[in-house]
């Protein structure tokens, strides 16, 4: 009876302190699952580029104000967010990409994020992967402010503030299936937003376009992109859309004072066609002239 009772006693004590470690367990879990960057507690990382190699995914990295001179690459599932678009600052020091999104499932929001290296294919943000979140950011002073680069697809751009970039707001070659909503993207010297070779089946809803010196949107050899709901204003082009043929689906666009609102592209084929039966014409009319 003794017996039963002593293993009963430690049978409990066992579970008691299994259950207490586990606990002890899962809070070091939860708290390790937010790291921060800049600030002044024990623990605080003092570069993103570390916070970001020290994460497990999933994790959440805050960043304080303050100016970081990082060129980051993101190669895990991460929520990065600034304590203050204005003031919380990602600068590339003119080096190639300022943030590479390099793994799906990324969110990355709350910065200023400037100065990438001024040439193709360069960019404030750069994405070569899936499903990541771009919010509520800052983009200038970059070649591109977004680049979606090759198959980039299922991606959030929204409530984005892009402008002064060298070249375009944002490019995307060959990305498809994307969303583009609410940004307000404005004065670059060629396209507010350029779509170019087969960048298929992307959502531009809601955004304003203004003051860019070429167009405010420009779709090339794309097909079935959806521009509803934006606005342009005093771009040089509101928006250029390609042939008939590609299905562009635009409705519910306002255009304000741009130098030409509307402009479609028609296919070099059937101008190549209709040439060279001008150019038959004329010349069976000549042929004609001199025989008679």
């Amino acid at each position: 009876m003794k017996k039963t009772n002593f293993l009963g006693i430690i049978i409990l004590l066992f579970f008691f302190l299994s259950t207490f470690f586990f606990q002890g367990a899962c809070k070091q879990e939860t708290a390790s699952s937010i790291l921060y960057v800049g600030g002044d507690g024990p623990g605080n990382y003092s570069s993103i580029h570390n916070a970001i190699n020290q994460a497990a995914g999933g994790s959440i990295i805050f960043v304080y104000d303050g100016t970081y001179f990082e060129n980051l690459t993101i190669e895990k599932p991460l929520h990065v967010t600034g304590e203050n678009k204005n003031t919380t600052i990602i600068n590339g020091s003119g080096n190639k990409f300022v943030v590479t999104l390099a793994a799906n499932h990324i969110v990355i929001s709350g910065f200023t994020i400037t100065n990438s290296e001024k040439k193709f294919p360069y960019a404030g943000i750069y994405v070569n992967s899936d499903s990541n979140t771009i919010s509520d950011n800052i983009l200038t002073n970059n070649y591109y402010g977004i680049h979606l680069g090759y198959e980039a697809r299922d991606n959030l751009i929204v409530n984005n503030t892009i402008f002064h970039n060298r070249q375009c707001g944002i490019y995307f070659n060959h990305a498809s299936y994307n969303r583009l909503i609410g940004n307000i993207v404005s004065n670059h010297p060629v396209n507010g937003f350029g779509l170019y070779e087969f960048s298929n089946d992307n959502r531009i809803i809601n955004n304003t376009f203004s003051l860019n010196r070429y167009t405010g949107v420009n779709i090339r050899e794309s097909y079935q992109n959806q521009v509803i709901g934006n606005t342009f204003i005093k771009d040089e082009v509101g928006m250029h859309k390609p042939s008939p043929e590609y299905q562009t689906v635009s409705r519910d666009n306002i255009f304000n004072d741009n130098g030409l609102s509307l402009e479609e592209e028609r296919d070099a084929i059937i101008l190549t066609v209709i040439a060279f039966d001008i150019l038959v014409f004329f010349a069976f009319l000549v042929f004609r002239k001199m025989t008679i």
